[in-house]
């Protein structure tokens, strides 16, 4: 349980663009304590889940109640949030900086 709210709160805060740095400030808390929530390393108390629940706009039970299908969920909202086209983009920028990095690598050798 402890895992599936701290996914659903890391996905939801993603969708909206904040950062565990703006959701730490909200909380009075500092962001490695808030990324320690967000990574289920830290138990969230319920005091804490209806804070995160007012500035996430969402309901504490929506953290909490276990979803048809948790992977399709996850899968879902990783779309909606952005997550994967934004790895595609670094996944291209990657190849393109391996290339440049070979071509400067062979230029080099050739000198």
């Amino acid at each position: 349980m402890k895992n599936l709210v701290a996914k659903k709160i890391r996905l939801e805060r993603l969708k909206q663009n904040l950062s565990q740095q703006n959701m730490a400030d909200e909380l009075g808390i500092t962001a490695a304590a808030y990324s320690n929530l967000e990574r289920g390393v830290s138990d969230i108390t319920i005091s804490r889940l209806f804070e995160v629940s007012r500035i996430l706009s969402k309901t504490p039970q929506w953290f909490i109640e276990e979803t048809p299908n948790s992977n399709e969920f996850f899968e879902n909202n990783l779309v909606e949030s952005g997550m994967k086209h934004d790895l595609l983009i670094l996944q291209k920028e990657m190849e393109f900086l391996k290339h440049q990095l070979s071509s400067m690598h062979l230029q080099l050798t050739k000198k």
